[in-house]
């Protein structure tokens, strides 16, 4: 087993800033200041380039901006107003990156509309690093790794449902603040890991597993509302919460469930207790987050500067 650690906390992520101008980009990494602005800043902000990461896109205050978007990865997220911020305010978006990305050079795209109908494109070419992920061996339940034919159509309905219940992008941010540990418990920091299941069948995890003594509540890790509260094969008793803007944290293999599917959530609100069920080995939190359908590592939504 790989030595176990506390998820980090909220550090400072790395940062590049983009300059939108009739002269064409002008961009800078660091901490200097920026060059002067011929037109919107677009900040971009980031753990890594590397897959399996989140990324924030900002765009500062313009009054004459009347719409943004962007475009990275074949996906396109129009930036949104923080909760409470006037008219011409700073707006965001998320980005993500998934663990199955290849490495490479990729553009990203921002587009800008003003008033009177200008629109300003600029281009970007962001290098996404390669990433090694760890691997490891598990002994499990037979049912778990080959399930019985009178299991197949249980499980294929409910990845159904799991992914219905996040295909919906709420237009507006329903968080609190940066994201938070749903436990303060270690953590094995094993997202991405590559896993052979009784010799026989490989699997990606694509979250990280907090070793949560049974019994123990398990807190919303950002405010927002619960889309799926159920009993599934695989992951378990398991709350999933969407945060808005295509972001969504799941929670599973618990005891019991604290909420129900439609509830408002609270960041830090026990949504449910900590089990064993589903395809586990034993009491723990399967913690993973979804940023626009891409699986990202929660210990980097830590560190984004919400």
């Amino acid at each position: 087993m790989r030595s176990r650690r506390r998820p980090g906390r909220a550090v400072a992520a790395a940062a590049a800033v983009l300059v939108l101008g009739a002269g064409g980009l002008v961009s800078q990494t660091g901490g200097g200041a920026p060059a002067p602005a011929a037109g919107p800043v677009i900040r971009l902000a980031y753990r890594a380039l590397q897959p399996g990461e989140p990324l924030l896109v900002f765009l500062d205050a313009d009054p004459s901006v009347r719409s943004a978007a962007v475009s990275f990865l074949g996906d396109t997220a129009e930036l949104r107003p923080a909760p409470g911020a006037p008219a011409g305010g700073r707006v965001f978006a998320f980005l993500g990156i998934d663990v199955q990305a290849k490495p490479g050079t990729h553009v990203l795209t921002v587009k800008v509309s003003r008033a009177g109908g200008a629109v300003e494109t600029v281009r970007r070419d962001l290098a996404v690093a390669d990433r090694a992920f760890p691997s490891t061996k598990l002994t499990l339940d037979p049912n778990y790794v080959t399930p019985p034919a009178s299991r197949q159509a249980r499980i294929k309905r409910e990845a159904e449902l799991v992914a219905l219940a996040t295909s919906v992008v709420t237009p507006a941010w329903l968080g609190d603040g940066p994201f938070a540990v749903p436990h303060d418990a270690p953590s094995w920091s094993n997202f991405g890991q590559r896993r052979l299941n009784n010799n026989v069948l490989a699997s990606l995890h694509t979250g990280i597993d907090l070793r949560v003594p049974f019994g123990e509540p398990i807190r919303a890790a950002n405010a927002g509302r619960v889309v799926l509260a159920s009993d599934l094969y695989l992951g378990g008793k398991t709350v999933i919460i969407d945060h808005g803007l295509g972001v969504f944290s799941s929670y599973g293999h618990m005891s019991e469930l604290k909420v129900k599917r439609g509830d408002a959530v609270a960041k830090g609100q026990t949504i449910g207790l900590c089990g064993t069920t589903g395809r586990s080995t034993g009491p723990h939190l399967h913690w993973s987050l979804k940023v626009r359908g891409a699986r990202v590592d929660p210990e980097a939504m830590l560190r984004l500067p919400l």
